[in-house]
């Protein structure tokens, strides 16, 4: 009798510690948010949760339009590959090449890749160079490229693109001394040129047709 009323006042006092540890469930506690960084430490999978909430396609999201898209699509009717992307790509590898091509005087190599006018300009810089006996190096750091405007006239594209790079320019003598820029800062460089290509003619290069510095 005395062990029945033991284990009695045993079980009581097991049920009281577990009902404070526990408590009662209102429907108002808040579940923890896991954190899928701390969870992957420790190679946790992540079940997903009953009804997840719906997260938006990028179709829904997407509300800023391509500026250029009916050019696009009528450059891409000669051009099946082409896209905005691919051709800033193309612009920052030519314009590396161009004012390689000019730090050089590599007038042939300009030859293929400027218009008539842009190369006049080139050639009437690289020959004052010449007869000064002086060379110029161009450090190109870092190079920027946005299309600014694409504009179609007939089966005549023109692209607008805006570079914004960061250069060390030198002026170098006969001697080997620099003369201009002679602690070698860098500067920062915004060119604005204009590409142009007959689309309904095959071959990838679109020429340089006109150059302006804006700073």
């Amino acid at each position: 009798m005395v062990e029945i009323l033991l284990f009695a006042v045993l079980s009581v006092y097991l049920f009281y510690r577990l009902w404070n540890v526990l408590g009662t469930r209102t429907g108002q506690e808040k579940q923890r948010s896991w954190d899928r960084s701390e969870a992957s430490k420790d190679n946790v999978i992540i079940l997903p949760q009953k009804n997840p909430p719906q997260q938006p396609t990028s179709e829904v999201t997407t509300d800023i339009q391509d500026p250029f898209v009916q050019q696009v699509k009528s450059i891409q009717k000669f051009i099946n590959d082409f896209t905005i992307e691919r051709f800033e790509i193309g612009a920052c590898n030519a314009f590396r090449s161009v004012v390689g091509a000019f730090a050089q005087g590599n007038i042939e190599r300009l030859e293929k890749l400027v218009g008539p006018k842009v190369l006049k300009g080139f050639q009437t810089a690289i020959k004052a160079r010449d007869r000064q006996k002086q060379t110029m190096n161009i450090d190109i750091k870092n190079i920027e490229v946005e299309v600014e405007n694409i504009n179609l006239t007939k089966s005549i594209a023109q692209i607008l693109v805006r570079f914004t790079s960061d250069q060390v320019v030198t002026t170098v003598n006969k001697a080997g001394e620099i003369i201009d820029n002679t602690n070698q800062l860098t500067n920062r460089m915004i060119d604005r040129w204009t590409f142009e290509k007959d689309l309904s003619e095959t071959g990838l290069v679109w020429l340089l047709i006109k150059t302006e510095t804006v700073a």
